[in-house]
């Protein structure tokens, strides 16, 4: 059921469509048509929504005591108000319909507005439309950025799935809005990191020319960060294209070049210089996670050694606590047939009593006999079955440390295997670096 705000919104929108509805592509006919079926749906929800009103305040008198004695006038009132609600829920769906219809025109009228470049009402309409999808928010800003109102088209922008092409338009607002500092911060957004798609190839371009007499003040490691941008992308065309490589690093050195007057062949040894700093730390890393590793693992083993002897403890307490339980069973059931022997000769000396109480204390005497006979024949079983939970536990134990020595190469190898990646990772990039220092210097 839609609530009287999103109806009178709907009956606003109607009534701006029929006003304007010539030049846009949708027909008075349609429209009006769309209104009709509005207001009558709207009418006929009235009755069953009555209905029910009237129909849950009579079927609450019969909750309680007053319902009772009254199964049949509920079962007429719950089906009488199921019957009223699937007409709501109908006609329910009808507006939904007819207000999706409406949705549609007003995003047709937004988008005939556009195309006649009258953007304030492009705007106007695009506002109106409920469901704000990236498609709608992009046509906004597409509006705002017309009207060269570029901060609220970076707004809307920025309200849209993150992209490296969504990103590009934000680039192009701030440059235009002459926000030059902010237009360099989206570039970077971009291209740390590389994701190698057409936006980063623009913004290539653009962080070239974008260049302004604050750059070095904004942004003092301008040229380093940049140069670090082109090394990646060199590494990334290291294996497929090693021309564009070789190109790409050289003006990393060339960028950095620009900050200093050392020649590039320095540069270039020094970045190399960097990448074999990182490949000896890394390793230096590595040797001590794996010394961490093997005392992780001794840890592990010691406290496996210590579940087993706390096993081994708890069984020795349990052999003799099983002793006594046995003790404590034998007696119990000596006691039972002493207690069935007894009421049993009180019964027979009775002259009253039946012969049914006879019989049934002569039963009560013989099972307490077998009973006892089955203990004093399975004190082996019963202590066996006593003790049989601590020897698991202690079977576990020992099972836990077997695993931890079989997989000992195994636990030590997951644990290295992070820094192990990243020293393999820099000596990749170190071997890349090293040839592309000595193809171009």
């Amino acid at each position: 059921m839609l609530s009287t705000n999103k109806k009178l919104y709907i009956k606003i929108s109607l009534a701006f469509l029929l006003t304007h509805s010539i030049t846009f592509a949708a027909s008075v006919s349609d429209i009006e048509n769309i209104e009709k079926n509005l207001i009558k749906t709207e009418t006929e929800l009235l009755t069953p929504e009555l209905r029910l009103d009237e129909l849950f305040a009579e079927r609450s008198k019969y909750d309680g005591i007053g319902g009772w004695f009254q199964n049949s006038k509920k079962k007429a009132l719950d089906a009488e108000i199921e019957k009223e609600q699937e007409k709501v829920k109908t006609l329910t769906n009808e507006l939904k319909n007819l207000n999706n219809q409406v949705q549609e025109m007003v995003y047709q009228v937004a988008q005939s507005y556009e195309s006649k470049k009258d953007y304030e009402k492009a705007i106007e309409y695009y506002l109106k439309v409920a469901n704000r999808t990236d498609t709608v928010r992009q046509r906004i800003a597409v509006c705002f950025k017309a009207q060269k109102n570029y901060m609220q088209a970076v707004k809307w922008y920025l309200e849209m799935k993150r992209s490296d092409t969504v990103l590009i338009e934000v680039v192009d607002c701030c440059k235009l809005d002459g926000k030059d500092k902010e237009a360099i911060y989206w570039l970077f957004e971009i291209l740390e990191p590389l994701n190698d798609n057409s936006a980063e190839t623009t913004a290539f371009k653009l962080i070239e020319e974008y260049k302004y007499q604050n750059l070095k003040v904004d942004y003092p490691n301008f040229f380093e960060r940049l140069s670090k941008i082109y090394i990646s992308k060199a590494f990334n065309n290291y294996g497929n294209n090693p021309t564009q490589a070789n190109a790409d690093y050289k003006k990393a050195v060339a960028l950095l070049c620009e900050e200093t007057s050392a020649h590039e062949s320095s540069i270039s040894l020094k970045i190399v210089n960097s990448y074999q700093d990182n490949y000896t730390e890394a390793l230096e890393i590595l040797a001590k996670q794996k010394e961490a590793a093997e005392r992780n693992f001794q840890d592990k083993i010691n406290e496996a050694n210590r579940d087993i002897r706390e096993a081994e403890h708890r069984l020795r307490r349990a052999q003799d606590d099983a002793e006594r339980h046995y003790r404590n069973t034998l007696t119990n059931a000596e006691n039972s047939l002493n207690h069935a022997n007894k009421r049993y000769s009180e019964i027979m000396a009775k002259p009253e009593a039946t012969q049914q109480e006879k019989d049934y204390a002569k039963r009560q005497v013989d099972s307490a006999q077998r009973e006892l006979t089955r203990v004093r024949n399975s004190r082996h079983e019963i202590v066996r079955d006593y003790l049989r939970p601590y020897e698991r536990e202690l079977e576990s134990a020992k099972r836990e440390k077997y695993n931890l020595e079989r997989d000992k190469i195994q636990i030590i190898e997951n644990y290295i295997s992070p820094y192990k990646n990243k020293a393999e990772n820099a000596k990749k990039l170190l071997q890349m670096v090293k040839t592309l220092h000595n193809n171009n210097f």
